[in-house]
């Protein structure tokens, strides 16, 4: 009897094998409950993401950290944040690929695709993974349906600096003081492609209307002073430093420095 129950059970056993073979486990979705977050630093410089009608291949994830003084404009700074200085560093949100933000705007581009909005926020979302190409491809349908907003023109251009396409930079610097005269950043802009290219005198021309804007900007001082240094003035140079350290101390460590080590220079 005893024989005859083990014999049993081993039959029982035996019959799923006999009727649905040797067969592997299939766990390829073992894996799909992982955590968003997983998903979203998964992505690598091999993989590629659909990010609407085209899809992109190579993709960064970075930072878009500047240093304001050395640094260029960042499209989401405002005259507020110039006028602190430094920046702090933007080592948080922006260092992940947003990807819950793309898949929205995706699919709003996709339903709705003569509404602008979602192409400019888009395109502020290339911009702070540092993909400018396709930042400006989205700022340019954008500013197809609206061409009146002086801030898509305005990112456009900070998108165009980055990637040193400054005669386009400075159409759209200008495009934006057109729609907005009182713009303060895109004459700073100007001035700062300007020193780029070492049209010094360009320069200091665009400073002081930044300064006849803004006369307690310490930024405007600070890179005038530069410009002023390039051409080899140094008395005037030290008065815009002098009036930088005044007005915002943050730049006292960095411009005393330079003051002491042109001042025998001058004649």
């Amino acid at each position: 009897m005893k024989k005859f129950t083990i014999a049993f059970i081993a039959v029982i056993l035996l019959l799923p094998v006999l009727f649905t073979g040797c067969s592997k486990t299939d766990n390829s979705d073992s894996t799909s409950g992982k955590d968003s977050l997983n998903k979203i630093t998964s992505i690598t410089q091999t993989q590629s993401m659909d990010t609407g009608s085209i899809t992109y291949t190579g993709l960064r994830i970075g930072d878009s950290t500047e240093i304001y003084g050395t640094g260029n404009f960042d499209y989401r700074d405002s005259l507020e944040t110039y006028h602190r200085g430094y920046s702090i560093p933007r080592d948080s949100v922006y260092k992940v690929y947003n990807i819950k933000a793309f898949e929205k705007l995706n699919f709003l581009i996709k339903k709705y695709p003569t509404r602008p909005g979602p192409y400019l926020d888009r395109g502020n979302h290339f911009q702070n993974i540092k993909m400018y190409r396709e930042a400006i491809e989205d700022y340019n349908k954008y500013i197809q349906l609206n061409s009146k907003n002086h801030s898509a023109y305005m990112n456009r251009g900070n998108a165009y600096e980055r990637l040193k396409i400054y005669d386009s930079a400075m159409t759209d610097y200008n495009k934006t003081l057109e729609l907005k005269p009182n713009d303060t950043i895109a004459n700073f802009n100007k001035g700062n492609i300007h020193d780029i290219r070492g049209e010094f005198e360009l320069a200091v021309k665009e400073y002081d209307t930044v300064l006849i804007k803004d006369r307690h900007l310490a930024k405007g001082y600070y890179n005038r002073g530069t410009s002023y240094a390039n051409l080899r003035n140094f008395q005037a140079a030290i008065r815009d430093w002098e009036e930088a350290i005044k007005l915002n101390p943050i730049y006292e460590a960095e411009l005393r420095a330079r003051i002491n080590r042109v001042r025998p220079l001058i004649k």
